[in-house]
C-alpha cells in the first residue's frame, strides 16, 4: 500500500486522539474553548469527522467535557485505523491512554501530547537524521585511524555510539574502525550486538569470523560465514573464507569444491586459483595444479609474492616430470622475485640448470649456495662436477651423476 496515501489517515487518527485526552483532562474551564480551535490550525487534520468534532467541542460547555468511560470504547476503536508502519508507537499510545483516563494528571497530556506528534512523522525524521549523523561520525573516525590518531578516533566512535545506541548498522561501522584501530576486545563487542540486531551486510559477519578464527573459534566462526551467505548466497568473500576455514580444520576436499565453485563463476578471480593451487600442491595433486599455475604465471593481476609461488611451484613440478629446461625457466623466474632464497632451494635451480644442460646458469646458482652456506655437500659437489667439465654443455649421460635434490627424490 501506498504509504503517501497512508500518512495523512493516519495523522487524522493521532490527531483525534490528542483531541480525546484534551476532552478527559480538562474537567474545568481551564483549557480555553479557543484553544481547540487553535488546535485545528496548528496541526493538520485531514479527516472531516474528526474536523467537525473539534469544531463541536469548542462550543460546549465545561461540564460536557467529562466522563472517561463514555469515550473509552470510541477510542478502542482507533486502533484499527492505525498503520501497520507504525504499531509499536499507536499501541503504546493507546495503552497510555486507557491508563491516562484512570490515574494520569494533567501533566501526563503534554507527555502523551509529544508521543502522538511522533507518529506524525517527527520520530522517522529523527532516527534517520540520528543514522547519518553516527554514518558520518565513523567515517571522520576511521579517516582519523588511518592516519593514526587513535584518541581522537576512539572520542568520535563514543559520540556515534551514543547518537545511534540501537543501530545495528552504526555498530558495525564502530567495530570495523576499532579493528583497524587494534582494539579487537572492543570490536567484537560492537560486531555481536549488530549480528544479533541482524545487520543485513554480511561484511559485518565476516569481519567478526575473522576474529573467531584468529581466536580459533572456528565453531562459531563458522556461524557468522553461514550467516553472510543466507544474505548472498554467492558472496566470493564469504565462500572463501568457508573454503580457508575447510584447510584450517584439514577438510581438503571441501575447500577444493569451494575453491571450483568460486572459480566457475568467475574463471578469472586468482585468489581463488593460487588458494586451490596451494591444497592441490599439498596434497601432492601436482597434475591437477599445473593448468591452474600456468594461468597465474601468464596474469599481470597477482602480487610478486604470489607471483614468484606460482613460479617456484611450476618449477618442482616440471622437475618432477623431468622436464628439466622448462624447470630451470619458472625456478629462475621465481629467484629473480625472490632475492632471499635458501642455499637448498639455490642448489634446486643449480641442479635443474645442470641437468638442462645450462653450465653458465648451473655455475651462478652453485656459487650462491656456496655464499649462503659453504659447506652444503650438494653444492659442493655440483661445484667440482663444473669445475672437472671442460665443455662449455654436456649431454645428460656423459656427465657425471649427481646428487639429486630432495623435492626430486
Amino acid at each position: 500500500m501506498n504509504q503517501a496515501k497512508l500518512y495523512p489517515e493516519n495523522t487524522s487518527v493521532v490527531n483525534y486522539a490528542i483531541f480525546r485526552i484534551f476532552r478527559r483532562f480538562s474537567t474545568s474551564d481551564t483549557i480555553p474553548r479557543h484553544f481547540f480551535v487553535s488546535l485545528l490550525c496548528f496541526i493538520p487534520i485531514e479527516n472531516s469527522r474528526v474536523r467537525r468534532t473539534c469544531a463541536e467541542y469548542a462550543t460546549q460547555p465545561p461540564q460536557l467535557r467529562m466522563g472517561p468511560m463514555r469515550y473509552r470504547s470510541k477510542i478502542q476503536g482507533l486502533r484499527s485505523k492505525v498503520s501497520t508502519g507504525r504499531p509499536a508507537i499507536a499501541d503504546f499510545g493507546f495503552w497510555i491512554l486507557d491508563f491516562g483516563f484512570a490515574q494520569a494528571s494533567r501533566t501526563g497530556v503534554f507527555f502523551l501530547l509529544c508521543l502522538s506528534l511522533a507518529g506524525c512523522g517527527w520520530l522517522p525524521n529523527f532516527l534517520q537524521r540520528s543514522a547519518d549523523k553516527s554514518v558520518r561520525l565513523t567515517d571522520e573516525a576511521r579517516q582519523a585511524c588511518e592516519k593514526g590518531d587513535h584518541d581522537k578516533a576512539r572520542e568520535l566512535l563514543i559520540r556515534a555510539a551514543a547518537v545511534a545506541p540501537d543501530n545495528p548498522d552504526i555498530q558495525y561501522r564502530i567495530g570495523r574502525v576499532l579493528l583497524i584501530a587494534g582494539d579487537t576486545d572492543e570490536a567484537v563487542k560492537h560486531l555481536r550486538y549488530a549480528t544479533k540486531r541482524g545487520v543485513d551486510d554480511p561484511d559485518a559477519y565476516l569481519e567478526l569470523a575473522r576474529v573467531l578464527v584468529d581466536a580459533h573459534q572456528y565453531g562459531e566462526a563458522q556461524e557468522m560465514i553461514d550467516s553472510a551467505l543466507r544474505l548472498v548466497p554467492n558472496h566470493v568473500p564469504a565462500q572463501l573464507m568457508a573454503a580457508r576455514l575447510a584447510e584450517l580444520r584439514h577438510q581438503d576436499d571441501d575447500a577444493l569444491s569451494i575453491y571450483y565453485r568460486v572459480l566457475a563463476n568467475d574463471p578469472s578471480d586468482m585468489h581463488a586459483m593460487i588458494c586451490a593451487t596451494d591444497v592441490l600442491m599439498r596434497t601432492n595433486r601436482k597434475t591437477q595444479a599445473a593448468p591452474l599455475l600456468r594461468t597465474i604465471v601468464d596474469s599481470d593481476r597477482v602480487s610478486p609474492v604470489e607471483l614468484a609461488r606460482a613460479h617456484w611451484n611450476l618449477g618442482l613440478i616440471y622437475g618432477h616430470d623431468r622436464r628439466w629446461a622448462e624447470s630451470a625457466v619458472q625456478l629462475a623466474a621465481a629467484a629473480d622475485l625472490r632475492p632471499d632464497l635458501k642455499a637448498d632451494e639455490t642448489y634446486e635451480i643449480a641442479y635443474a640448470c645442470w641437468e638442462a644442460g645450462d653450465r653458465e646458469k648451473a655455475q651462478d646458482f652453485v656459487t650462491r649456495t656456496l655464499a649462503t652456506n659453504p659447506k652444503h655437500a650438494d653444492a659442493q659437489a655440483l661445484a667440482t662436477a663444473l669445475h672437472q667439465s671442460d665443455a662449455p654443455a654436456q649431454t645428460a649421460y656423459s656427465r657425471p651423476p649427481l646428487p639429486a635434490p630432495k623435492v626430486w627424490q
